[in-house]
């Protein structure tokens, strides 16, 4: 009877070490698709910081640009491009 109990728990043992590996394979993965996810992700932050970094570069160089314009009309030292 002993005998069989030991089986049984060798039994039980085997199979939880199987499961502990099947999860732990499958957590692995997971994580490494979270990874690639978080990388991709990563990645269009990054050219949507640097586009609006130019967006925001271009604003202010169009803002200086109007403001000598403006300058310029104002002090009636504005030749027409026609």
């Amino acid at each position: 009877m002993t005998d069989e109990i030991a089986l049984q728990l060798k039994a039980e043992l085997e199979l939880s070490h199987k499961e502990i590996k099947d999860l732990h394979l499958s957590f692995e993965t997971q994580v490494g698709e979270l990874k690639s996810e978080v990388n991709f992700l990563k990645e269009k932050l990054m050219s949507q910081q640097e586009m609006l970094q130019i967006a925001v570069e271009f604003a202010d160089k169009l803002g200086k640009e109007l403001k000598n314009l403006k300058k310029r009309v104002d002090s009636g030292n504005f030749q027409s491009i026609h």
